[in-house]
């Protein structure tokens, strides 16, 4: 008897049950031969039976990547860690908003390392917000600093007689 096979796209063959063998069908491969009605997978037909059983297991399908916008999780490097923004604003800026982007860019690497993907991503984005909130309230205290110093020069130092023209 001879058989033919497909992947699909392609008919292969004719080949004898013993070239089959070599092929490496498994139970799922289309196989079809005359006296069949069409295509039928190798695993419904008796006589291919003692070819398959030689035949190893496939090999189970590959975890399932996480899926966030913009993020291809089969990168091996974490996501932006923002630890030297953070400590940089904490030095220069604003002490308290530096200090909780400094604890959230602590968590990105070990979170990222240990598979949880998704954690070391909010902590990446947590540690980049709280950094950026720190250096603009840094920026703006900086401003009203420079602001006050210039008012105070252009009045001589002296506050008794001040009234702002605003």
């Amino acid at each position: 008897m001879e058989y033919f096979i497909t992947d699909g796209v392609s008919n292969f063959g004719p080949f004898t049950l013993d070239q089959l063998r070599e092929k490496n069908i498994t139970p799922a491969t289309k196989i079809w031969y005359s006296g069949l009605s069409g295509w039928t997978p190798a695993g419904e037909i008796p006589e291919l039976a003692a070819l398959l059983s030689s035949t190893p297991p496939p090999i189970s399908p590959p975890p399932p990547q996480f899926s966030y916008p913009g993020i291809n999780y089969a990168q091996t490097k974490p996501p932006k860690t923002w630890l030297v923004e953070s400590i940089l604003v904490t030095l220069f800026c604003c002490l308290p908003f530096g200090i909780a982007g400094i604890i959230y860019a602590s968590r990105v690497e070990s979170k990222f390392y240990s598979g949880d993907h998704q954690g070391a991503l909010l902590a990446s984005e947590d540690a980049g917000r709280w950094t950026k909130i720190g250096f603009w309230v840094g920026l703006v205290s900086v401003l009203i600093w420079v602001v006050f110093v210039i008012v105070t020069a252009l009045n001589g130092g002296n506050f008794e007689n001040f009234t702002p023209n605003f």
